[in-house]
């Protein structure tokens, strides 16, 4: 048992550390220095790693029930501007900011899970329309501002290492504790496996379904007040161009899982964060374009899912192979010609 956790815990700080020994070296030979040069790069890929793998928390909520809900990403956008806008006008700000956005974030999210159990239509196209809404209403009410917190007293504990560091480690800590120890985690794994046997069993699909939209919707708040302050503004969009920015962590989600498997799906999802982060701070440092390092990190997210879907290719085949060795014997002790 003890072996058994120590090559969890081997498995599972592999894949960071040796991203972090390829990117390094390969900067180093490309560039003559090393990925990290000082505690600025070091904050760097914490934060972009912190925000990361709470926007894939909020994805994998309803994305692994088979729901890829499409406005999340306006759901961020409203939540964090509108939230945040009635903070500052209350003269709150810091932690109360963050809290102001999480309510309203969650209260997106609700309705969007309202609507999808009311309506019954297709999780896409819901999102797709929801999206299109939620992006309006920060843009009117902050009428095309957006959330700006430059000069803003109380928000730089927002943008702090440690603070950041904080946030994620609760998340994860309550994440852990609601998939793995309530109903609602047990219920989960259960519409996971089927809807349609789950309801028969008596689980309550709507409810857990508006469950699943409304956390969601409060964790990409989290992330947004995260950005937000870091960045010091958050800019209002139209157009659904809001979705992006959750969608492109779709890859720590899905990675999250995998290494998740040796130890949980939260500290899977932090791992995977920083595992992609890091491979995106090398190739920013070789100096390449947003967009190319976009094409980077896609096809080496397209050759994750080309391994995931051939893992189990070469024990099929030895599997195979034994059977029909099995046949074969028992057709010659049978004496079947």
């Amino acid at each position: 048992m003890k072996n058994s956790k120590v090559k969890d815990f081997l498995f599972t700080i592999a894949f960071p550390l040796v991203m972090f020994i390829i990117m390094d070296t390969i900067v180093n030979i490309a560039k003559g220095h090393h990925m990290v040069r000082g505690l600025l790069d070091i904050t760097n890929i914490i934060r972009n790693a912190g925000i990361s793998a709470i926007l894939a928390y909020a994805l994998s909520f309803n994305l692994s029930s088979g729901r890829f809900d499409l406005s999340l990403g306006a759901q961020r956008l409203a939540g964090t501007i509108v939230g945040g806008l009635i903070a500052l006008q209350l003269g709150l700000s810091g932690f109360w900011l963050m809290l102001f956005a999480i309510l309203f974030g969650a209260l997106f999210g609700f309705l969007t899970g309202l609507m999808f159990v009311t309506l019954r239509v297709p999780p896409m196209v819901l999102g797709i329309g929801m999206g299109l809404i939620w992006e309006v209403v920060p843009y009117v009410y902050s009428e095309g501002r957006g959330l700006v917190l430059f000069g803003r007293p109380g928000v730089q504990i927002l943008s702090n290492t440690y603070f950041i560091i904080g946030i994620v480690a609760i998340v994860a800590l309550i994440l852990t504790f609601l998939l793995n120890k309530t109903k609602f985690g047990y219920e989960l794994r259960a519409i996971q496996g089927s809807q349609l046997i789950s309801q028969n069993s008596g689980i309550n699909i709507f409810r857990h379904t508006v469950l699943c939209y409304t956390f969601a919707g409060a964790l990409v708040c989290i992330a947004g007040v995260m950005f937000a302050s870091y960045s010091s503004t958050l800019s209002s969009s139209l157009g659904l161009a809001s979705n992006g920015v959750v969608a492109g962590n779709m890859f720590a989600m899905i990675l999250g899982g995998y290494i998740g498997r040796r130890s949980n799906q939260s500290i899977g999802i932090i791992v995977a964060a920083f595992t992609i982060r890091i491979f995106a701070y090398g190739l920013m440092q070789m100096e390449f374009s947003e967009s190319n390092s976009s094409v980077y990190s896609q096809l080496l997210f397209v050759g994750f899912l080309i391994f995931l879907a051939n893992e189990d290719l070469f024990k099929k085949r030895k599997a195979e192979k034994d059977r029909i060795a099995e046949a074969v014997a028992y057709k010659k002790e049978a004496g079947i010609a």
